[in-house]
């Protein structure tokens, strides 16, 4: 479980987060929206602790990693990005940037990584995917939704405590980002880990996760439970925020 009490963060005189508080629980999928500015970014990087609260607390089930920095929160906090190009190596190949994310805090060389690399990730996750046949090539050489797939894949081969999606199908056609998305809701629940959702698609925050969270000038304005399902995605904002978004 994720649990945020009272959370602050200021950059250049201005509060970026203000006395912010949640909890998600362990099958809890939170879509969170917002315009520009409201804090969404900052609020994943305070998770992930790439960015440490001026004020406030954060527990990952019940320890307290308020002032515990990012590497050393790489293992239990997953993180996909908006860029297909984030978190990936380019030139290496899909089993070796595997192999990689496998070898996570480990004292290994990629070498012996890839010979010890486990044959069942293959078969489970990416065989499924069609992915199997493309092991050898390299990431630069994939498509968007091809690279953003198995980006997922590396950040989730050790099932973290907290998963943290941040766009991940800004940079993706339709159809991939449809396959993205049902991999992440089926893993998700497949390994009850607590998922929030950073999108700028109502139709998406709609459909998709059990709560939806709206951040206005860095605190959640409203939130919405299963009912969002039956509501139109206009009535999640504002109209000033919604015009904002685009909607």
């Amino acid at each position: 479980m994720l649990k945020l009490k009272n959370i602050s963060k200021t950059f250049n005189g201005i509060e970026v987060l203000k006395n912010l508080s949640c909890e998600v629980a362990s099958d809890d999928f939170v879509m969170i929206m917002g315009p520009n500015g409201a804090g969404k970014s900052t609020l994943f990087d305070v998770i992930s602790g790439k960015t440490i609260p001026d004020r406030g607390s954060l527990f990952i089930d019940g320890q307290d990693l308020s002032a515990v920095p990012e590497r050393k929160r790489a293992k239990i906090v997953g993180r996909l990005f908006q860029n297909t190009y984030l978190g990936s190596c380019s030139i290496l190949t899909i089993r070796e940037n595997l192999a990689l994310a496998n070898l996570k805090e480990r004292r290994a060389s990629l070498t012996l990584g890839v010979k010890k690399f486990p044959e069942e990730v293959v078969e489970e996750l990416l065989k499924p995917l069609h992915l199997d046949k493309l092991l050898n090539i390299p990431m630069g050489a994939l498509s968007g939704g091809q690279r953003q797939i198995v980006s997922f894949i590396m950040a989730t081969l050790n099932p973290p405590k907290i998963l943290l999606l941040d766009e991940p199908t800004a940079a993706l056609d339709p159809d991939s980002a449809v396959q993205l998305l049902s991999f992440a809701k089926d893993y998700s629940k497949k390994y009850r880990i607590p998922t929030l959702l950073i999108t700028h698609d109502p139709v998406v925050a709609k459909h998709l996760g059990n709560r939806l969270w709206i951040l206005k000038n860095g605190s959640i304005d409203r939130e919405y439970g299963m009912e969002k399902s039956s509501m139109e995605p206009h009535e999640f904002f504002h109209p000033i925020i919604y015009e904002k978004l685009g909607g």
